[in-house]
């Protein structure tokens, strides 16, 4: 078979990222973008290698009840989301089926996969957007980079972010055209605090001042009240890190306030936070559930952030210890319990490896353990000293199925076991999902 060939063929389920699997009669296999399970259709070759290759729809021959209309107006060209084609059964389906098959490939376990808990919230759900901000024949665009290029997708109305986000970005677009000064911006950072409507507006730029800066930040004041805090990052890299460089703050607070099950934190530009509120209420009560606190116990939060995890288990366990090795985070984190009046709780500068091993020669003898790790997962060294403090449970919040089944097979093989598999949807619309396990010692 040979590119632009043209053949018929039937979807049998789905790569992890989302494509349609097809198989030909002679073995070969193609991944096709947005077809769905059990839809027959006409494929066009798009690419072709030894033993598999890559096909478009030409025709829908047969489609599936599943299928959806996608909203979004540059849904085929922006890499944001994958899965709009997809109605939210065939959505929940796919990953739940992709947590189950990385359990299945990455550790060799047939996992127990709970059905995946969902918020309400389906669109407008993010409360961060980083906007890339370029000159193409005079005009400027802001968008999002379309998948594998650098080439920037203007939106007018982006669906998973806020309106006030969405109108933001209209009305930056607008201002950095009629004041000339897009040659100075890299991108611009906007988050939105779902909960208390607070929002800041961050411009990443190659050199500040800039042509502009005083009436942007006006503007931005005059015409939106919900924004606390306008800041400006000078960075002056050439490679791909954004948030890096020189601070000022133009105008409001330097950072904005953000309610989470009845506490109370802050956040700055540079500082993470979960993307989906509603659903990171989800995540978090699965993951406390999972703890089992009674009010007594010793946690400690590894990879703890700014916080949010060990400041809402202080509230139900004796003592919390937090880990972290950003030492900017570490200090928020210290904020917020401040700010929450969470006096059982400490927070450490370190790795995760090195502030367990830390503990365990203070005598430090947890009953949990939580992680949160990167997508990457925990190292095999973090997960030695985790076993080596031998909590009764470990809580492991993961962004990526992959690792956290690689993770889950070395604890099984040093005498773990699985009791809980609980995926969330965090990002609908997208091929993304948290997973909630929760680990105790086998007898």
């Amino acid at each position: 078979m040979e590119k632009n060939e043209t053949f018929t063929g039937i979807c049998e389920g789905y790569t992890y990222e989302g494509a349609g699997v097809v198989r030909t009669d002679d073995g070969l296999v193609f991944f096709v973008q947005g077809l769905i399970a059990g839809e027959e259709a006409e494929l066009s070759i798009t690419a072709m290698k030894k033993s598999y290759g890559y096909a478009r729809i030409a025709r829908l021959l047969k489609p599936s009840p599943h299928r959806a209309e996608p909203q979004c107006s540059v849904y085929r060209l922006c890499g944001g989301c994958q899965l709009l084609h997809m109605d939210l059964a065939e959505q929940k389906q796919f990953k739940e089926d992709k947590v189950r098959g990385c359990f299945r490939q990455n550790a060799g376990i047939e996992a127990e996969v709970l059905p995946i808990l969902t918020a309400d919230l389906q669109s407008g759900y993010r409360n961060k957007v980083q906007v890339p901000v370029q000159l193409n024949g005079g005009r400027v665009e802001m968008g999002f980079y379309q998948s594998h290029t650098n080439r920037i997708i203007p939106y007018e109305s982006c669906l998973v972010q806020t309106d006030l986000s969405n109108r933001i970005v209209r009305s930056m677009r607008e201002w950095i055209q009629e004041l000339h000064c897009a040659r100075a911006f890299r991108h611009i950072l906007i988050k939105h605090a779902h909960h208390t409507d607070q929002a800041m507006v961050c411009m990443i730029v190659s050199q500040y001042p800039f042509q502009g800066a005083e009436k942007l930040t006006a503007r931005l004041q005059e015409n939106f009240p919900e924004i606390k805090s306008i800041l400006c990052i000078e960075n002056r890299r050439s490679d791909n890190v954004i948030l890096d460089g020189r601070e000022i703050l133009l105008a409001g607070q330097p950072c904005i306030e953000e309610e989470l099950l009845g506490c109370r934190f802050r956040i700055s530009a540079r500082s993470f936070y979960q993307i989906n509120p509603s659903a990171t209420e989800i995540l978090y009560s699965t993951a406390l559930r999972a703890a089992e606190l009674t009010g007594r116990e010793t946690v400690i939060d590894l990879y703890c952030g700014t916080g949010t995890i060990g400041i809402l288990a202080s509230m139900h366990a004796g003592k919390v210890y937090g880990i972290e090795i950003v030492a900017d985070a570490v200090e928020d984190a210290r904020i917020n319990a401040g700010i929450n009046h969470a006096d059982n709780i400490e927070f450490f500068t370190a790795d995760a490896e090195e502030g367990a091993s830390r503990l365990l020669k203070s005598h430090v003898r947890p009953d949990v353990v939580i992680v949160d790790p990167p997508r990457k997962g925990c190292s095999r060294n973090t997960l030695d000293a985790v076993i080596r403090m031998d909590p009764k449970r470990l809580v492991y919040v993961s962004c990526d199925p992959a690792t956290l089944a690689r993770d889950c097979a070395y604890m099984i093989s040093q005498g773990w076991q699985i009791e809980m598999v609980q995926p969330v949807d965090m990002f609908p619309g997208t091929i993304h999902v948290e997973t909630v396990v929760k680990l105790t010692h086998t007898e």
